[in-house]
Parts: structure tokens; C-alpha cells; sequence
């Protein structure tokens, strides 16, 4: 997700809206803040900053319009002018913050995160930006320590959701539970579900953990509520699996057969048992029954991925016809980029990843996998300016995705930037603790960097750990 600026916003608002009585033009500038009409805005202050190029809050704004377009090193630059003008703004120490934090320079983010927490401790766009750069570091506590008082006071009750991640993080699922369960309604994003039910899975309330899966699944088939379902122990989930289908078989309903045809394919992923088979049917009796469904088509294809690739492109392609919502739609496109590529048609692959990077450009909150899968694609296909400018895009918008700093490590390799290779590498180690396959890669340049760094003893440090998993 790129930062959305709550607190800078209603700030430079409040502040150019005073000097209104001044200037037309920074009248008009200001709606167009207003309406979120950022590239309007940015060429209305940048004329305006012709005659006075020493306005301090118009060039706040100036470089919060640019931190909206994507445009971070215009807006580090601006955002420096700024604070030369006023060396306390936490206002401006925030947004500066967020620019080096979007344009992957994580270092210098937390400083001037750091320093506008300081200067004021309930900017909240630092507080949520420093916070999540603390979660990705692996400082749970600290993350805590930062979001409970906003929390607590309801000054940023959209941040119970990441005080509750930061709770798990820290060995308080109990807290983080109570937490959650306080907001969790049928409305509530995957997100949410899937926290609350891993926070009610360590607390040994499986039973609850359940429930709150196979409630979350029915609202959002296709998310990440089905990875903590299959988290749940063998034994739960077979008992929980066979009540349901037992009541599915009683009372036929659509989204709950997709959504055990995804569990019973998470169980069973090397289709060696009875569950394969039945997840198959699943599906097939959702299509029957709801003919329209388009997550149905979508989950026959998985279903079938494995064993028939080219029907299961027949079936995400009826997906895609009937799929209204784009998050849907993305996963949907992903898939048959994936088989055109595996069929042999990159041409007909690449078609598919361009719509989905599309697709990806207009949701609320981006996911790495289509920028990246493609950025993937590109590189094997030796186009790495166009890699990485994907890449970079990708770390704009999710600044701490540890995968996005993985792929631009990689970026690096090639061009022989070492020392940058190091920093990108841990970076990924400290944010994708628990996941074996980033830390294996991370591990792996790391071994390379120092290689030619002439530090053979880190290298080969990095070698072990690889050789030990």
C-alpha cells in the first residue's frame, strides 16, 4: 500500500486555505488538493512558486501532491526545501519520511519518520509509517508502543487492524484477539479475518479460529483467510472439513463449495487423496448450481490446473467473462497469463499480465504479484529497463513488501551494485522472517554480494545458512 497522508493533508489544507485571500490561483490549487485531483494541484503550486519559491507550505503541499503521483524523488527534493524553511514541521518531516519510504530507501525513512514522531507524537501518518517499517524489522513492541495511544484515544481507529498484527507479532495474541473481535462484522476485509482468526489460532482457541476462517471464507472466497484455515491443526480441520461437508451435501450452497474445494485443495496439495477428487466435485457442483458464479469457474480451473491445463483455461476464461469485481479479476488474469506461458504463447501471456497490472492499478490497495510476476517475465526475456521500472513502481505503492525488495536485490545484481545488493538482501531477511523461500534468495545474493565485496567470511556465512535449511 502507498502511505495515504490523513494528517499532512488536513494540515497543508488548513494552511494554504488561510492564504487563500491572496491568490486565485492557489484557490484553485487547493480544490484541486480537495478533490484529489493531484497532478491539477502540483502544476497550480509549481506556478505559483515561480514568484515565491520560498513559501514553505505551499511547498509542503507541492510535495505532498507529488508523493500522491509516484513522483518521490521530485518530492524528496521539494520536501528538503521545505524543511530548510522550517526545520520543525512534522508535518513535513512525516511526508519526507513516506518519499524515502516509497522510493525504498528505508534507512533514511525511519530518521525522518524518527524525527517527526518527535517533534510531534501523534502525526499519525509517521506514527502508521514507522510502525509498519517496525513490524517489517521485526520490532513488534516498539510498533505497539507507537500505535496504542491513537488507537486508544480513537484519534485512528482504522489502525486497530495494525495494532492487532503488531500484537500477534509480540506474543499477545490474546490481546490482539480481544482487540479484533470488537470490529469483526460481515463487512470486515480479509484482512481483519485473517488476523483475528491467527491471533485466536495461538491463543489455542481453534474451535474460534475456525469459525472465524469459515465465516471470512464465505464473504471472501478467494484471500488469505484460507492460508490460516490450513494452519489449523490436522485434526480440527478434518473434523471441521467433514461437518461442513456434511451440511453442504444436507443444504447445497455455492460459496460455501468454493470455498471447501479451496480448503480440501490447501490440504491435499499433492493430490494423492481422496480430498483431491472431492475437491474436484465441489466446484463442479457450484458451477451447476450457480452457472453465473465466476469464482466458481475460477476454482474449477485450480481444480484442474494440475492435471489439464488447457481446460482449466477454458474455465478461467468463462471466470473472467462473468468476474465483476477487480480483485477477483486480478487473480483470475494472473492464472491465465500463467498457462499461456505454459502453453507456449508469451505473446498471449504478456497480453494477460498487462491486463492484469491494469487491473492491479485500480485497486484501493495494490498487491505486489502482477507487477512483480510480470517484472519476472520481463527479465527472463532480458528487458530489464522495463523490469525495472516495475520494480520500482511496485515499491512505490508497497513500500515494505519484502518480495518487491527481493526483485529490485536482483535488478542490482545484474547491474554489479553490491553494496546496495546488501541492503536490499537484509532488508528482505529482517521483513520475510518465516518464509523459507524469501530468506532462502535473500541468503543467496547475500552470498554472492560479499563475494565480490572480498568479504569471503560473510559469504560464507550466508552459504551455510543457505546449506542448513
Amino acid at each position: 500500500m502507498r502511505f495515504v497522508l490523513v494528517g499532512v493533508i488536513l494540515f497543508v489544507m488548513t494552511v494554504v486555505a488561510a492564504a487563500q485571500r491572496e491568490s486565485a490561483l492557489l484557490a484553485t490549487a487547493d480544490q484541486a488538493l480537495r478533490d484529489g485531483r493531484f497532478a491539477d494541484a502540483a502544476r497550480a503550486y509549481e506556478t505559483w512558486l515561480q514568484a515565491r519559491p520560498a513559501s514553505a507550505p505551499v511547498l509542503l503541499a507541492l510535495g505532498l501532491c507529488y508523493i500522491q503521483l509516484g513522483r518521490n524523488d521530485e518530492a524528496i527534493a521539494v520536501l528538503r526545501r521545505h524543511l530548510a524553511l522550517a526545520p520543525r514541521s512534522a508535518s513535513g518531516r512525516a511526508a519526507l519520511g513516506l518519499a524515502l519510504l516509497n522510493g525504498a530507501r528505508p534507512a533514511e525513512a525511519r530518521v525522518e519518520l524518527e524525527r517527526a514522531v518527535r517533534l510531534d507524537p501523534r502525526q499519525s501518518d509517521a506514527v502508521e509509517a514507522l510502525a509498519r517499517l517496525d513490524l517489517a524489522q521485526g520490532n513488534a513492541a516498539h510498533a505497539i508502543a507507537l500505535l496504542a495511544p491513537l488507537v486508544q484515544s480513537g484519534d485512528r481507529e482504522d489502525l486497530r487492524e495494525l495494532l492487532g498484527e503488531a500484537l500477534i507479532h509480540a506474543g499477545r495474541p490474546a490481546a490482539a484477539l480481544t482487540l479484533l473481535e470488537k470490529v469483526l462484522t460481515l463487512q470486515s476485509p480479509a484482512r481483519t479475518y485473517a488476523l483475528a482468526a491467527e491471533a485466536a489460532r495461538r491463543c489455542d482457541k481453534l474451535e474460534r479460529a475456525a469459525e472465524i476462517c469459515e465465516q471470512g471464507m464465505r464473504v471472501h472466497p478467494d484471500s488469505e483467510i484460507e492460508a490460516v484455515y490450513l494452519r489449523l491443526p490436522a485434526a480440527v480441520l478434518a473434523a471441521r472439513i467433514a461437518a461442513r461437508l456434511e451440511r453442504v451435501r444436507a443444504r447445497p450452497d455455492p460459496a460455501e463449495m468454493v470455498a471447501l474445494g479451496r480448503a480440501l485443495l490447501g490440504v491435499d496439495p499433492a493430490r494423492r487423496t481422496r480430498a483431491d477428487e472431492i475437491a474436484r466435485q465441489l466446484p463442479i457442483a457450484a458451477v451447476e448450481l450457480a452457472p453465473d458464479n465466476a469464482s466458481a469457474h475460477y476454482n474449477y480451473g485450480r481444480a484442474l490446473g494440475a492435471t489439464d491445463l488447457r481446460c482449466a483455461l477454458v474455465e478461467w476464461e468463462r471466470a473472467l467473462a462473468l468476474a465483476q469485481r477487480d480483485e477477483l479479476r486480478l487473480l483470475i488474469l494472473l492464472q491465465i497469463a500463467r498457462a499461456k506461458n505454459d502453453l507456449g504463447d508469451p505473446e498471449g501471456a504478456e497480453q494477460f499480465y498487462r491486463a492484469a497490472l491494469e487491473t492491479d492499478r485500480r485497486l484501493p490497495q495494490r498487491r505486489p504479484d502482477a507487477a512483480l510476476e510480470y517484472a519476472r517475465f520481463l527479465q527472463l526475456r532480458a528487458r530489464l529497463a522495463e523490469a525495472e521500472a516495475l520494480v520500482r513502481e511496485t515499491l512505490a505503492w508497497i513500500p515494505l513488501a519484502p518480495e518487491a525488495h527481493l526483485e529490485w536485490a536482483k535488478l542490482l545484481a545484474t547491474r554489479k551494485e553490491w553494496e546496495r545488493v546488501v541492503e536490499e538482501a537484509s532488508f528482505v531477511l529482517q521483513a520475510a522472517a518465516g518464509d523459507d523461500e524469501l530468506q532462502r534468495a535473500a541468503h543467496a545474493l547475500l552470498a554472492r554480494a560479499y563475494h565480490h565485496l572480498n568479504q569471503p567470511e560473510k559469504a560464507q556465512w550466508h552459504r551455510a545458512r543457505i546449506e542448513s535449511q
